[in-house]
């Protein structure tokens, strides 16, 4: 079974499987074919198709280590076409079971290599992987602004699919925007994600109806059937997910038909019937056992919690929102992980310009963006006679965290600190560190009463976070000082916020005080 011609044949099959998307017989024909072959040209071609049917199929843990232990191999043949599809399928798994540690440094070798082969199609889609990392990351904001980028390189290419994956995965990333922010933020601003999205959503599903598109209907059609969803249009979400999700099950895509369902069973939810939302959601659940679907996972157990909760099921409610918190913090900290050991920005120009403006730690801005970007929203303010807060932050007796767990762990804290101040304030505001632990957030169109929730949030978020996930006996509090216009002297404004910080501390730290007009 070592001959030559017996390779062919198991390259031929696979080959004839994609063709047709046999997605289970393609992947066992690549296997095996890897397995058997000498010959190294061989061994790349059987690489790339298993990646290839592993990744349709959502065998993300397999394709991950298969693809890591043959990057050598595709390596030693020096710049190719092949290296980067596996780099980036890699890359694109890794991403989505929160593997960062491989997700980004493959994404980032992708984009140098797309470059050094002079493929400007290549290099959307390596930025692509890039952005869908930030998104994972949990800041869709950063993805939708490199997506953005990349669907510019992509629209002057003749090649159609970098246009349409740029458009999908764009769309997808304003999605989890969306349910990142319905939670945490004002409804309209977490549906203005929805109205972005639904317009790509179109786009990128026009496109399968050309040739060699069909495979990618399943995408656009849950995609933009769950867009319409949480739009509140269930008639025309209801035929797209259904579609959706037949074709996943007819060839085999294990993962996209989990998501899809889930999506449906959320639909039947929406629409007032939880008892058929139930059934759909723990068929969705039996059939997830054991995979490496976290998003899905994480949206399954909150809808069934959620289900449980419309039929009185207490027992069962809890579980299922026991299980959703853990694999969020879990989440939680898998993002906290990747973006204190790993920063990546947009790409080299736009690196420089941010880096000057960005702490280096944490990401938010530094003083310097602070100052540059004041005065025009104070002013704006002013004319218009609109609200705007202000608030110092302190992290307490943080110098005694830095002295018993050291400065690893400091600096971890100041990073997970960092994260829910970007989680829990909107992208119009501005949230810097401006001290070793020391930070300030400027809300603009924010009154004294708003301004005073958000900033109770940020405390309560702090107090309650799983610290003990980086040191044991580790506990973080936070004193917040807040001031609100009038005045619009930015000086005079920070001040107040100093002042009010201060008396937090005396107050007894871990509170929130408020400075007198």
């Amino acid at each position: 079974m070592n001959s030559p011609d017996s390779v062919a044949s198991l390259l031929a099959r696979a080959d004839a499987a994609r063709a047709v998307d046999q997605l289970q017989e393609g992947m066992l024909a690549a296997r095996e074919a890897l397995s058997r072959a000498r010959d190294e040209d061989d061994r790349r071609r059987a690489a790339v198709l298993l990646v290839h049917f592993q990744f349709r199929s959502g065998a993300l843990a397999a394709l991950i280590a298969d693809g890591v232990e043959q990057l050598p191999l595709l390596r030693a043949g020096g710049p190719s076409n092949e290296l980067f599809i596996v780099l980036r399928t890699i890359s694109l798994a890794a991403c989505d079971v929160g593997r960062f540690d491989v997700a980004l440094p493959c994404a980032q070798e992708a984009q140098a290599l797309a470059t050094q082969l002079g493929d400007r199609g290549g290099l959307a889609l390596a930025i692509n992987a890039v952005a869908c990392c930030f998104e994972r990351m949990g800041d869709p904001w950063q993805a939708e602004r490199l997506m953005s980028d990349a669907l510019a390189i992509a629209r002057q290419q003749s090649e159609a699919h970098p246009v349409f994956a740029t458009l999908n995965n764009l769309c997808a990333s304003l999605i989890g925007m969306y349910h990142q922010l319905r939670d945490a933020a004002p409804p309209e601003e977490a549906r203005d994600s929805l109205r972005r999205a639904l317009p790509i959503a179109r786009e990128a599903h026009a496109m399968t109806e050309r040739p060699k598109m069909g495979f990618y209907r399943l995408f656009t059609e849950g995609n933009l059937g769950e867009v319409l969803l949480h739009l509140g249009r269930f008639s025309e979400a209801r035929p797209l997910l259904e579609n959706s999700l037949a074709q996943a099950r007819q060839i085999g895509a294990d993962a996209q038909a989990a998501r899809i369902g889930c999506t449906l069973g959320e639909l039947e939810l929406f629409e007032g019937r939880p008892e058929l939302a139930w059934q759909a959601l723990e068929a969705v659940r039996l059939a997830a056992v054991g995979t490496d679907l976290r998003m899905t996972q994480l949206r399954l157990h909150h809808a069934l919690w959620r289900s449980a909760r419309a039929l009185q099921r207490s027992s069962e409610a809890l579980q299922h929102l026991e299980t959703y918190l853990q694999l969020e913090r879990q989440r939680a900290v898998s993002q906290l992980r990747a973006q204190s050991e790993l920063f990546v920005t947009r790409a080299e120009v736009e690196q420089v310009r941010l880096e000057a403006r960005r702490d280096p730690l944490t990401r938010l801005a530094n003083r310097r963006e602070v100052d540059d970007r004041w005065p025009a929203l104070l002013a704006a303010c002013r004319v218009s006679s609109k609200p705007l807060a202000v608030a110092m932050l302190d992290l307490d007796r943080f110098k005694q965290i830095n002295d018993r767990f050291g400065h690893a762990i400091g600096d971890a804290v100041l990073v997970a600190v960092a994260r829910i101040l970007r989680d829990n304030t909107r992208s119009a505001d501005i949230g810097a560190r401006v001290g070793g632990e020391e930070f300030l957030v400027v809300l603009p169109e924010t009154d004294g009463d708003r301004a005073l929730e958000i900033c109770e949030r940020l405390r309560h978020c702090v107090a309650s976070y799983p610290w003990t996930t980086l040191a044991d006996g580790l506990s973080v509090t936070l004193s917040i000082g807040v001031a609100s216009a009038p005045s619009y002297d930015a000086d005079e404004l920070t001040a107040r916020a100093d002042a009010a910080l201060y008396a937090a501390k005396v107050q007894g730290r871990n509170c929130v005080a408020v400075s007198a007009v």
